[in-house]
């Protein structure tokens, strides 16, 4: 009767540690998801933020940089060429377009940047830009940048 009970007991403990192990396989796999998931959340919506923000400062010059209807006009001089940079979202995307300032805007003839689902631009005070972007599924993140050349 011994050897039953011992080989009974050791086949119990074994299928507890097997279900203890393949309970923690199952958790860590749960766990690598939703970090992949808010990994990919925050790329998206804080690269595009980045983005614009990088080129807001490389564009910060009196009267460089305007807003309208949700979109970021920059103004850039090349080889005494004046040129437009417009930043906006489009069906979803996150877009730029270079082009002269007396030709029409075109959304459509942007280039796409990043995918997002919402982006706005708009001016809180003088000389502050409120920017934000929105994952599909996340929410809104924003950021608040000051301008240098407001002059406040």
């Amino acid at each position: 009767m011994r050897p039953k009970t011992d080989f009974l007991f050791t086949l119990v403990l074994f299928c507890v540690f097997a279900v203890s192990a393949l309970g923690l396989v199952i958790t860590g796999v749960n766990v690598y998801g939703r970090t992949v998931s808010s990994m990919e959340k925050n790329y998206t919506s804080r690269t595009a933020l980045s983005y614009v923000a990088e080129k807001i400062r490389q564009n910060d010059t009196a009267g460089g940089i305007k807003t309208a209807d949700n979109m970021l006009c920059l103004s850039q001089i090349s080889e005494n060429e004046e040129y437009v940079l417009y930043i906006y979202e489009h069906e979803g995307s996150l877009m730029e377009l270079l082009t002269r300032p007396e030709l029409p805007f075109d959304p459509d003839a942007g280039q796409e940047i990043l995918e997002v689902s919402g982006f706005s631009v708009s001016e809180k005070s003088d000389g502050l830009l409120e920017i934000s972007a929105e994952e599909k599924h996340e929410g809104t993140v924003s950021l608040y940048l000051h301008l240098k050349s407001s002059g406040t």
